[in-house]
């Protein structure tokens, strides 16, 4: 088996109108019937553009409804993520329907999009179906071949949820010491402040500081020592 990911600038449809914005998604899930889509899609813009984005995919001639399951804004990169429940009607056949209609197999997600362009991890049985699958998106638009892997290998990675409970396990002030620590060389080798310059940065006292970084620093640690068990036992 290949793993292959497959990009296609879908031409009239919104994901193609969000190239000029900084914004990556996922489709976490689809469904269609009779002519009828439903999915959930997972975005993360910059916070300036959430509002056009929204609006962006709500005026599009093909979508029904946008509804706001979850959101929440990552403090110090200046984005804000959310998931959307989206109800759309299609008159033909969208890229992941077509390829799911000739047989060919998502891996992972229902296809992701970053500056305006779909892509799919596919498993394909040669570079045969490979050819097979871009003549059939280039019904769609510009395509690309964009990696093609021998390994197939169970991906790891944490989900959106967890994502979000990660990051509302460490709260803002620990957040901010983690940013000027990063930012002021803390994190170096060799350090170009001590925790003492740190919390004076921040305006707190050195133990106060201490505590907030262990804290913070456990969270992240437990959190991604998981990740790795799970990749090295793949």
């Amino acid at each position: 088996m290949l793993n292959v990911k497959i990009s296609v600038e879908y031409e009239n449809d919104w994901t193609s109108e969000l190239a000029p914005y900084d914004i990556s998604g996922q489709f976490l899930a689809s469904t269609y019937r009779d002519r009828r889509y439903l999915g959930l899609f997972a975005i993360d813009v910059v916070r300036s553009e959430f509002d056009v984005v929204l609006e962006t995919i709500r005026n599009h001639e093909t979508t029904e409804s946008v509804t706001i399951v979850e959101s929440y804004e990552n403090q110090p990169e200046n984005r804000r993520s959310a998931t959307l429940l989206l109800h759309s009607t299609y008159m033909e056949y969208t890229p992941m329907q077509i390829l799911l209609y000739e047989g060919f197999l998502p891996f992972g997600a229902f296809g992701e999009l970053e500056h305006g362009t779909m892509s799919f991890d596919l498993l394909v049985e040669d570079r045969k179906e490979i050819s097979d699958a871009v003549t059939l998106l280039r019904e769609f638009g510009t395509v690309g071949v964009e990696r093609i892997s021998r390994d197939f290998r169970r991906q790891t990675f944490p989900s959106m949820a967890e994502w979000t409970e990660i990051l509302e396990a460490i709260p803002t002030r620990q957040q901010e010491l983690l940013q000027v620590g990063l930012e002021l060389g803390y994190y170096d080798l060799p350090r170009e402040v001590t925790l003492q310059e740190l919390a004076d940065e921040i305006g707190i006292a050195k133990t106060t500081a201490s505590q907030h970084l262990r804290k913070a620093e456990a969270n992240i640690i437990e959190f991604f020592v998981r990740y790795l068990k799970l990749h090295g036992s793949g």
